[in-house]
């Protein structure tokens, strides 16, 4: 028998689904926020002349680069809670999966765009007698800025892809709200489309954001 999709099912429930849009948007800010402030302390970590901290923080990524989302997101929900007890809120859980391990991507996104800076900046802040602080802050970052922010902003729509993730441990998120939808209305086709178009709506509007941005830097 011919299937006959019912768009009314979706226009009906929209309201539900923005619920779902605002919930992905508040999970991919918190935890980008978080990974964007982590990024930038072990990129500094690993640039640093502390031999073992240097090392540390490049276990720290490697690491974290190496294991799955999916797979880290079930062990901190699931595996912190069996080992120490410790049970963590599905909206928290999936804010620090999601922030620890972007972290670890951006923090190669600084430390290339930090490097790519001439060493020449660093010794003439210093023959000037401007701390290595405030050689970062107002000469080294505000350059490597316009180096950082398109690979940036490719993190930030990854991030809100993968906020999809956090829907298996019952996070309403597009994909859960979606799920639920779709499960008790028997209507997998349209909700699902409906969750594809808002994603691709999101990230197109980002994108656009981002190219005003860096069209704006160039100048």
């Amino acid at each position: 028998m011919r299937y006959h999709p019912d768009l009314s099912v979706v226009t009906n429930h929209w309201p539900i689904l923005l619920a779902g849009v605002r919930m992905t948007l508040y999970v991919a800010v918190m935890a980008m926020g978080v990974a964007l402030v982590l990024g930038l302390v072990v990129a500094f970590v690993r640039i640093s002349s502390i031999k073992p901290l240097a090392g540390l923080a490049n276990m720290y990524v490697q690491f974290f680069r190496g294991i799955p989302q999916f797979v880290f997101l079930l062990w901190l929900y699931y595996g912190i809670a069996i080992l120490l007890g410790i049970n963590f809120q599905p909206i928290t859980a999936g804010v620090i999966a999601l922030s620890v391990q972007y972290a670890a991507y951006l923090s190669e996104i600084y430390r290339a765009g930090i490097q790519a800076i001439h060493k020449g900046q660093m010794e003439a802040g210093l023959s000037v007698g401007l701390s290595k602080p405030r050689i970062y802050q107002r000469i080294i970052l505000p350059q490597a800025f316009r180096i950082i922010l398109p690979p940036a902003v490719n993190m930030w729509i990854g991030m809100l892809k993968d906020t999809s993730l956090v829907s298996v441990i019952g996070v309403q998120e597009i994909m859960r709200t979606t799920e639920l939808q779709s499960n008790y209305y028997f209507r997998p086709f349209e909700f699902y489309t409906a969750a594809a178009l808002l994603y691709v709506s999101m990230t197109f509007i980002f994108s656009k954001l981002a190219g005003v941005l860096e069209a704006r830097l160039r100048f």
